[in-house]
């Protein structure tokens, strides 16, 4: 059987998931929708100052303010006229065309590699942690944060590689069925899927760009040094769909003037001890997709002196698709393509800058995750570099996901071998 899946049936899944997804509103359309909702309920209750807000009611309003990959995920493909005949085709002049392969028996019908990939595309690992999140303060002892960073004072080249020796290790045989090893397989096809999606989007607004440039003061400290810019939600923390479901903190969020609701936030095993680590050699910046009244109490939890993180930015900042996805286009920032990187578990944010981006998995609430210790690893190694991108291309290789012929062709163009999936 050839995994060498085209691109062209990306675009067929992610129609279908269209209308199960719901449109992620601006900050402002965020807060007029909000106060709407609120003078709705007083009406309702009779001119009640403080309505009570039940959990589900909580839920939804959080799910606006919150921008997450999820099975769900709204990505809207345009839908693009056909070709005519004797004109040029829409697609990247930059991009090969597909060619058909043999195809070699591995055992399994095509419907059931179809069936594998969609589950790895739009869903998130059914096994969880079979530790259970405590609620706690979400700091832990001294002494066990300096133990999780222990080890990197040993590391050395001969540890694998950051992100691609665990994607290869995940699709070689013999197939491991733990919790990493699917969610780094299923966390490559989304790598694959972003990418490919992005080849198809602009600007929803072509002034965007411009109108969204900022210019953030830069401390002497950090002149000729990097700026790391990182992802939130899902990359340094996960926020719960309910607060029914165990976390480590529980934070207000001021949603309006006079109404509150609750979030319940994982945080990411070696979180700030990691953001406490670089912040002497690197420049670090939050930028997320999320509503800044939501972000801005994760921020402070993560950074409640104001210490470690310079500037953070919000889905404002973003850069809205013609498909419907907030992108992280990182010219808006005053800062040197060379000299800057962005964290992110979703690669169709850093889609407009591959060779700027670096993947991470998604964490949502297990607390054996050791990605952070791993990327510490790697942005260390960045550290002198005169330009990032060269880093970034030689190391992640992320420009081989462009491949039209689909993940199969470049896992193999990866690791030159095939890719298993069971």
């Amino acid at each position: 059987m050839d995994f060498n899946l085209s691109k062209s049936y990306f675009p067929q899944k992610i129609q279908a998931n269209r209308e199960s997804s719901s449109k992620k509103l601006s900050n402002s359309e965020v807060n007029a929708a909000i106060q709407k909702y609120f003078q709705l309920l007083k009406k309702k209750d009779g001119q009640v100052q403080h309505p009570l807000i039940t959990s589900s009611q909580s839920s939804k309003i959080l799910s606006q303010l919150v921008t997450k990959v999820s099975p769900q995920l709204d990505i809207h493909v345009p839908v693009k006229p056909p070709t005519p005949t004797g004109t040029q085709s829409y697609r990247p002049s930059t991009e090969k065309k597909p060619h058909h392969r043999p195809q070699q028996s591995v055992g399994q019908s095509k419907d059931l590699i179809l069936k594998k990939l969609q589950n790895a595309l739009f869903q998130k690992p059914k096994t969880q942690s079979q530790q259970i999140t405590p609620k706690s303060a979400g700091k832990g002892s001294l002494s066990s944060i300096n133990k999780y960073f222990e080890s990197t004072k040993k590391l050395n080249a001969d540890r694998p590689q950051y992100y691609i020796s665990k994607i290869k290790s995940a699709f070689t045989k013999p197939i491991h069925d733990d919790y990493f090893s699917r969610i780094y397989r299923e966390h490559f096809f989304q790598t694959y899927q972003g990418i490919y999606v992005a080849s198809y989007l602009s600007p929803a607004d072509p002034k965007d760009l411009k109108n969204k440039q900022v210019r953030l003061k830069q401390k002497d400290m950090y002149k000729n040094k990097i700026s790391i810019v990182f992802d939130l939600d899902e990359t340094l923390v996960h926020c719960n769909e309910s607060l029914a479901i165990p976390s480590d903190i529980i934070l207000t969020i001021q949603v309006s003037p006079k109404e509150t609701i609750k979030a319940g936030i994982n945080i990411r095993p070696g979180a700030i001890k990691l953001l406490e680590l670089l912040v002497n050699d690197f420049e670090l910046i939050i930028f997320t997709a999320s509503h800044p009244c939501y972000a801005q109490k994760v921020i402070q939890h993560l950074d409640p002196n104001k210490t470690l993180i310079s500037h953070s930015l919000y889905r404002d900042n973003c850069i809205m698709t013609n498909g419907g996805m907030y992108t992280k286009d990182l010219r808006i920032f005053d800062r040197p393509l060379s000299q800057l990187v962005l964290v992110d578990n979703a690669s169709y944010s850093y889609a407009w800058q591959l060779d700027n981006g670096i993947p991470i998995i998604p964490f949502y609430d297990n607390k054996e995750d050791r990605e952070l210790e791993s990327l510490l690893k790697y942005l260390r190694g960045m550290q002198d570099c005169r330009d990032v991108r060269e880093y970034n291309k030689e190391n992640l290789k992320l420009y081989t996901f462009q491949d039209p012929q689909g993940p199969g062709t470049v896992f193999e163009k990866l690791f030159q071998q095939k890719m298993e999936l069971q």
